[in-house]
């Protein structure tokens, strides 16, 4: 009954009385009216009775009528998802119609992304985290992320629906709960406290992403499109492999705006010095990945190109460029493992990262470092295979029988035929003339002692 909207009827029905009872006595009482006692009572008698009967009317209205238990609200459902978020209620979207307060209408945004705005606006002090390890809210973090992802190259509004969309399952993961006070004291503010009422995912963000009246009349493949994006924001180890490259390119468009976000605050992790924790992760997910990546490869030795991501060279030994090996790997790793190792964006060129994936592939028992008496240098191998140069390769040798699946899948491969050369660098080759020489000369040292 005490709730805010209450108390301000109370507080209006009880400023009117006073204001009318205020105008009755300075104007007929006390003023020159040349009322007759009957007109006055009568006076009285009907702007009592309006005021009474106002006053009656908000009150009933406020303590009995509420249309909130008869709208639909769109996150009604009866099962409970993979995540463990349980819903009571049978599903009803096509009735669900959001409150979209103030939606802006600037000129170079879309309509989607104006009544995303619009339902953001009424949730301007709903907590972004309730951890306590930030205190923005809601609002303000979406508009942060929708703001960082425009900088990017290669944009479009899809991107900023996403940006937009991304974090609203905090709307309903977030259980509000408010402390009142009596009307006696109508001047305190309600304290307001949340709690977790489930986990918070992205397949409650798409969810209500998809009630939003304008995405629901863009066409389906863009939809789906986003919502996968969205709904996979966190887990991309689950992202369809069949689905539109566009959902892919949104997803990571996400992460690259959130780093650049922390960056702006000057709280992004850039320096790649990642503790004992994050780099046993990284090689925990580097272990549970490798068989999967190292089949979704291109090694097939027939028709080596430029775009091939390797050759498997028989006997278990595959060639890998490192760049694509870690491409590729980069794409199912966690975010946050993603973040820490800066894995958002690759320029082609040796990237830091490279030395904890040779330590995760060495501590596994896949890496081989030494080919044809040449040591690799950190790990890695230029190899000139036929005709093509492979610089920063890899050379990874799978075991049958630790991995039988596995290396019976590339034993199918065709049979390589072709030559592989190492190549050495100008400091290697002086380096091992040197030793070489040395080794001859302590050979004749000791045929000389033996003559």
């Amino acid at each position: 009954m005490y709730d805010p909207k209450f108390r301000m009827a109370l507080l209006i029905s009880i400023i009117v009385f006073v204001y009318v009872a205020f105008n009755i006595v300075t104007e007929y009482i006390l003023g020159d009216s040349g009322l007759t006692m009957a007109q006055y009572i009568a006076g009285v008698t009907e702007v009592a009775s309006a005021i009474i009967g106002g006053f009656v009317f908000v009150a009933i209205s406020t303590k009995f009528i509420t249309f909130e238990k008869f709208k639909r609200t769109g996150f009604e459902a009866t099962f409970r998802d993979e995540t463990g978020t349980g819903f009571n209620f049978p599903v009803s979207l096509s009735k669900f119609l959001p409150d979209i307060i103030a939606a802006p209408t600037w000129r170079n945004i879309s309509e989607v992304e104006a009544e995303l705005m619009g339902f953001l606006n009424g949730y301007r002090d709903w907590p972004y985290d309730i951890t306590g390890e930030t205190n923005k809210s809601l609002y303000h973090n979406a508009m942060q992320q929708w703001q960082a992802i425009q900088k990017l190259p290669n944009t479009t509004p899809l991107h900023g629906i996403a940006a937009l969309a991304q974090d609203l399952g905090k709307v309903y993961a977030y259980a509000e709960k408010r402390k009142q006070f009596p009307f006696s004291e109508f001047w305190k503010r309600d304290k307001v406290t949340y709690n977790r009422r489930c986990l918070e995912h992205g397949g409650l963000s798409a969810f209500i992403l998809s009630t939003i009246p304008s995405f629901m009349r863009m066409d389906e493949r863009t939809r789906r499109a986003v919502l996968i994006a969205v709904r996979y924001r966190d887990n991309p180890s689950q992202i369809p492999a069949n689905c539109d490259p566009l959902a892919v390119d949104i997803y990571e468009s996400l992460h690259k705006a959130h780093q650049m976000a922390l960056e702006e605050e000057g709280s992004s992790q850039s320096d790649l010095n990642p503790s004992e924790v994050e780099i046993g992760a990284l090689k925990e997910e580097i272990t549970a990945y490798f068989q999967s990546i190292l089949r979704s490869m291109e090694l097939n030795p027939v028709g080596q190109s430029e775009k091939s991501d390797g050759i498997y060279v028989g006997n278990g030994i595959c060639i890998l460029r490192m760049n694509r090996f870690v491409r590729a790997f980069a794409a199912v790793l966690t975010p946050k493992t993603r973040t820490r190792f800066n894995l958002w964006s690759f320029d082609g060129r040796q990237h830091p990262s490279w030395k904890f994936f040779i330590s995760a592939l060495r501590d596994s028992g896949y890496l081989l470092e030494r080919f044809e008496e040449v040591d690799a240098k950190d790990g890695l191998f230029s190899l000139r295979i036929n005709d093509l140069v492979y610089q920063n390769c890899i050379m990874i040798q799978v075991d049958a029988s630790l991995y039988t699946d596995l290396r019976a899948s590339l034993d199918t491969l065709p049979k390589w035929n072709g030559i592989i050369e190492v190549e050495q660098s100008k400091e290697f080759l002086v380096s091992e003339v040197k030793r070489k020489a040395t080794e001859v000369e302590a050979m004749l040292e000791r045929l000389r002692q033996e003559v």
